[in-house]
């Protein structure tokens, strides 16, 4: 990857991380990959989209989330479709001249959340991902590769380095895992139990933070960036 290291040394690798997340899944497991990458030494900038459609985005405008089923099953035409819509982007991923751009995305009916998708379809996008390596990762229930081809497709057309991915998956079985998590967009807790069902938990497995560090090392070593040892003492001892 020595072509595209456009940084000296004695610099610290600038990492975007750039999001949607509106149950917070998608935002934990960037804030975890933040950390560790901090503890490696980089400047990390987290980038969470908002997603202001004046159609689709009064949807998922607060929670806890009334007729979560409704909602969710009147986006599917719009997903089907590839559609984009209006989003504001943080002005950190707006710019380019970094080391490394990290995109995640929960995954909505089989593919990319509509608010990353559109900004991977933004100019916003080519100035952060040109000529710049890139991961991805995703928030699902099961069904996540449609998602992760996506946002790898898309980051190579606006001139990205693809480097590696990964998924995030809740427990359960697909019913369960949807019906434990519409459970949670209903109430915004977490319910043990459901009609007297007993729920498997909602979100992210209860791993996702060793996962998400595990990942983003690998990522980090691939590009040659400081060891969190290194970070923490110049002398590398």
């Amino acid at each position: 990857m020595a072509d595209i290291d456009r940084r000296p040394e004695a610099d610290k690798p600038h990492v975007l991380i750039v999001y949607y997340s509106f149950s917070r899944q998608t935002a934990h497991v960037a804030a975890t990959m933040g950390h560790r990458l901090r503890e490696r030494g980089c400047e990390v900038s987290e980038a969470p989209l908002e997603f202001t459609d004046a159609h689709y985005g009064k949807r998922f405008a607060s929670r806890p989330m009334r007729w979560p089923i409704v909602k969710i099953v009147s986006m599917l035409p719009a997903q089907i479709r590839r559609r984009c819509g209006d989003i504001t982007i943080p002005e950190a991923a707006a710019r380019g001249e970094y080391d490394l751009v990290v995109v995640g995305s929960p995954t909505w009916w089989l593919t990319t959340c509509m608010p990353v998708r559109s900004y991977l379809h933004h100019g916003a996008a080519t100035r952060a991902l040109a000529s710049t390596p890139f991961a991805t990762f995703t928030t699902s229930r099961r069904y996540y590769r449609g998602n992760l081809n996506t946002m790898r497709e898309l980051g190579i057309e606006n001139g990205g380095v693809f480097v590696d991915s990964t998924r995030f998956v809740a427990g359960g079985n697909q019913v369960m895992s949807m019906w434990s998590w519409l459970a949670f967009m209903r109430h915004d807790v977490e319910r043990s139990r459901s009609f007297g069902v007993r729920m498997p938990k909602p979100n992210l497995k209860v791993d996702y933070e060793r996962q998400a560090t595990a990942f983003i090392d690998r990522v980090a070593e691939s590009l040659s960036f400081p060891s969190p040892l290194a970070a923490a003492d110049p002398r590398g001892a």
